[in-house]
């Protein structure tokens, strides 16, 4: 009989878990979110924005919306789909079977490069597809503005070490998104029970070990029996359902980490020039002083095309520290809901590293306003002469959020949870450290990665 694993939560390190302990075990996904089903509804593929599939956190000291996926598919399934790893210095200190050389075998299993499948760092025969989006008049301004500054080109921001301009990489097919939702689950609804619009009550706990998952479903409420429970709520959901299951690990919510980024926004000179290509196609990664290590990214974008409410005009040229040392928390708050606090730019060295970055861009924007194709409003807040006390006021999340279950202080390296048996967590909560792109197909090489592991504990063969 197959061993009965139970991965509470349907984003990417729980499907991507699930795809590839299938076939050797009895699987169940849980998901408390609705399954669109396949095909994907065109909606979920390229609409950005679904306030009837989220989980409605916000941050407690600023009040601001924390954008998370409650469907299938989790964030990639709401997301704006980047596909940027980072460098391989951003897993320095994830430590012994974590760092990037250990890593980077289940980044290229996720993965079919459709630009550089061929190279040793890539893949070519994985579920999520990785291209590169093509650029817009302005994406191209853009770039002319990047090499004139100084900055090297660069075709491949996925490739290791490299720096400067070049395309976004996403998960993208056809101009759809194509995360976990669109790629991973059809080859898994045939191979496992999956379970949504379900709801997890707790985890069963007999002594210290996990035997079975309590749920609330459209069926009602009945307790499923599980020889492995896997959690995978995300860096926000899974301390709920670790304080909702009794659970007392160390550390829970320590050492939240988040990028953050801030929004200079210029009016186009015409709003075609906008829309040419609606979603950013551009992309400046380069450091902040002399250390390549130490990161940001710039890139434009539609501001209309996540927030309706803004001007079709408007063209917002963003800002984000990719090794920020500022850490937030998650405590425990009424009905064990997460109390989040990010604490952006708490610590001065971001904070001034932060200005350096924004007034690097600001000499771009300047850059670009002489060609014609954008006007810089008159009352710039970067051109405030309290810039710090701007970036304060007007910092916000890149919405990467990690490391609330964080490696070495909730689980240990083979991600089971400390103090707990049959009981491990899946997603990027579990990261040690932020890594300098985004968590997305990071997460997914998780879920991939730690399969694997699951088939060596239980003695399966995959």
């Amino acid at each position: 009989m197959k061993p009965k694993v139970v991965i509470i939560g349907g984003g990417n390190g729980g499907l991507l878990a699930a795809h590839r302990i299938a076939d050797a075990a009895d699987v169940t996904v849980l998901e408390a979110g609705i399954d669109p089903g396949d095909p994907v509804p065109a909606r979920f593929l390229h609409e950005h924005g679904y306030p009837e599939h989220d989980w409605d956190y916000s941050d407690a000291d600023t009040g601001a919306h924390l954008i998370r996926g409650k469907v299938l598919g989790g964030g990639s399934t709401v997301n704006a789909a980047a596909g940027s790893r980072g460098q391989p210095s951003g897993f320095d200190g994830w430590g012994p079977g974590w760092q990037w050389d250990d890593l980077l075998p289940a980044m290229r299993a996720i993965e079919t490069d459709e630009q550089f499948g061929d190279r040793p760092y890539h893949g070519d025969a994985g579920p999520i597809h990785v291209t590169r989006l093509s650029q817009g008049p302005l994406d191209e301004a853009f770039f002319a503005a990047c090499a004139r500054a100084g900055h090297r080109e660069c075709p491949d921001h996925n490739a290791p070490g490299t720096q400067g301009y070049g395309p976004w990489p996403t998960n993208r097919v056809d101009g759809g998104r194509w995360g976990a939702l669109a790629a991973v689950a059809p080859l898994l609804r045939s191979r496992i029970q999956l379970r949504d619009r379900t709801m997890v009550r707790r985890v069963v706990m007999e002594g210290s070990r996990a035997v079975g998952v309590e749920i609330e479903g459209p069926d009602g409420a009945e307790t499923l029996a599980a020889d492995l429970v896997v959690v995978s709520c995300g860096t926000y959901g899974t301390p709920e359902v670790l304080w909702r299951s009794g659970i007392d690990a160390p550390q829970i919510g320590v050492g939240l980490q988040d990028h953050p980024w801030v929004m200079m926004n210029v009016q186009a000179r015409d709003e075609a020039d906008i829309f040419a290509r609606p979603v950013s196609g551009s992309l400046l990664r380069a450091p902040v002083h002399d250390d390549p290590t130490d990161e940001f990214q710039v890139f434009p974008f539609s501001e209309w095309l996540y927030d309706h409410a803004a001007p079709r005009d408007s063209w917002s040229v963003s800002v984000a520290l990719m090794q920020p040392v500022s850490r937030g928390s998650i405590t425990r708050g009424a009905d064990d809901r997460a109390v989040i606090r990010l604490r952006h730019l708490v610590e001065p060295s971001d904070l001034a590293r932060m200005a350096v970055a924004v007034t690097r861009t600001a000499a771009l924007i300047d850059d670009l306003a002489a060609t014609g194709l954008v006007t810089v409003p008159g009352d710039a807040w970067w051109r405030s002469g309290d810039l710090e006390g701007e970036l304060r006021r007007r910092v916000e999340t890149y919405n990467h959020p990690v490391a609330s279950c964080g490696m070495d202080r909730t689980v240990d390296r083979r991600l089971d949870v400390i103090g707990a048996g049959n009981l491990k967590i899946v997603d990027a909560s579990i990261m040690p450290k932020i890594p300098d792109g985004g968590p997305n197909l990071v997460t997914m090489a998780i879920g991939w990665k730690a399969g694997g592991i699951i088939l060596e504990d239980l003695g399966l063969q995959p």
